[in-house]
């Protein structure tokens, strides 16, 4: 990868672009790389490219930096082989050892972008396209953006046009200074957005990182609060399953309706209480099914430490209320987003694709293609996965076992599925093959 010259031809790109929109008249205030991405290990996508003036926001602020609802963009904004070579050249370089080495390069990526926004900045300032003013910034819509526009941005710029975040680390500072517990109630105020700059996800990862401090503000809503469900969540998140968390959620489980009454099941199963939502009367079939599938969806994640993966409690329900079982397999239909396995818990997974449960399988053998595992797992993992692709009697199981196969880059094994009975196991192996 010739990063320098990626990084010329990107800040060629952009000035051209901006100059050709100067020229329409109007007075440019920014331009946005935006709109960026990318899948974990695979392909890295090249940024859209926006241009807008104040003549065209005619003052609707609302959307000065929403590059989707900019007039002026470009989804390409190099010449069509070029744009094709730098994304095929980027995914390449990306993929080519491990899962951290796709982590590095998008990393340097972004570090590119930032100094591909000041580069254009400066040559469309000193040919006189724009005035000082006028910025190039890449924008993210997640965590990395303060930083990024941080990197890109001076002190002033920063604080002229996106005030917010420095307002927030204002607020967030005083918060700070305040016992744990009286941060605890700032941020649950927070989350419904009545107290403070500081947006939903900030306060929630706050309350996590407050652990057991933040418990009783959070029961204090889930009694009274205008969210409930989301103090339910919270609770789950912080991991604590203590007597009275338990309490609080069995009562929420009692006395709410709807969302409130499925988020708090789902709760108390994330806690490992799965029992007092299966011994609780007259509570609706999916809330059931909710709490049952939720320590295998991605939500286990959102906790620290989240309890062991164990399909014990998930075989046992599928056998004792089989009525259930296709809600619980639409539930936790492939591609619902699962939950990610650590390495001591590959073991379980390895054993469930040996369950009479095609739920079951179809879960473990789904986790299992988790690559950043490393090699060693890896060389566990991937015969059991052949063997799965090939003798498992789920049509879908042995599909979801070649989907697994290729996350883990080894692509040997698809031949063999060409020759699978079922059509959509023979064309997942074929696709997968073709992106070779």
């Amino acid at each position: 990868m010739d990063w320098p010259a990626f990084e010329s031809e990107l800040t060629a790109g952009v000035v051209e672009k901006v100059t050709e929109a100067a020229s329409t008249g109007g007075r440019l205030y920014a331009a946005v790389l935006g709109e960026l991405y990318a899948e974990t290990d695979g392909v890295i996508r090249l940024p859209m490219l926006g241009a807008n003036s104040e003549d065209a926001l005619a003052g609707d602020e609302d959307v000065r930096w929403s590059l989707a609802d900019w007039d002026t963009v470009w989804d390409a904004w190099l010449p069509e082989e070029r744009w094709a070579f730098w994304e095929r050249t980027l995914t390449e370089e990306a993929c080519r050892s491990s899962v951290r080495h796709w982590e590095r390069t998008f990393a340097r990526y972004l570090t590119t972008l930032t100094r591909v926004c000041k580069r254009a900045r400066e040559q469309l300032c000193a040919q006189g396209v724009t005035d000082q003013g006028f910025v190039v910034v890449v924008l993210t819509d997640d965590d990395a953006e303060e930083g990024l526009l941080r990197r890109v941005l001076g002190v002033r710029d920063m604080r002229r046009l996106f005030p917010l975040y420095d307002e927030a680390a204002a607020w967030t500072a005083e918060v700070e200074a305040l016992a744990p517990g009286e941060r605890a109630v700032r941020y649950v105020r927070a989350l419904s957005f009545r107290d403070g700059p500081v947006g939903r996800e900030d306060a929630e990862k706050a309350l996590c990182a407050l652990g057991r401090d933040a418990v009783p503000a959070l029961i204090d809503a889930l009694s009274q609060g205008p969210d409930r469900w989301q103090a339910a969540k919270l609770l789950a998140d912080v991991g604590d399953a203590a007597d009275e968390v338990i309490g609080a959620l069995s009562l929420a489980l009692r006395n709410t309706t709807g969302p409130d009454q499925s988020w708090a099941a789902v709760a108390l199963s994330r806690l490992g209480r799965l029992d007092v939502v299966l011994a609780a009367s007259a509570l609706p079939d999916d809330t059931v099914v909710e709490a049952v599938a939720a320590p295998f969806t991605a939500f286990r994640d959102h906790c620290a430490s989240p309890l062991p993966l164990d399909y014990g409690p998930l075989e046992q329900f599928l056998v004792e209320r089989p009525q259930l079982n296709e809600a619980l397999a639409a539930t936790l239909r492939p591609g619902s987003s699962y939950c990610v396995i650590r390495a001591g818990e590959v073991s379980t997974a390895l054993d469930a694709l040996r369950s009479p449960h095609v739920t079951v399988r179809r879960h473990a053998v789904s986790v299992l293609a988790e690559r950043s595992l490393g090699a060693a797992v890896g060389r566990r993992v991937i015969p059991r996965l052949t063997d799965v692709m090939t003798e498992d009697p789920d049509a879908t199981t042995r599909r979801l076992a070649v989907l697994s196969l290729h996350w883990w880059k080894h692509d040997a094994p698809l031949q063999q599925a060409l020759h699978d009975p079922d059509p959509r196991v023979r064309d997942t192996a074929q696709h997968c093959l073709n992106e070779n």
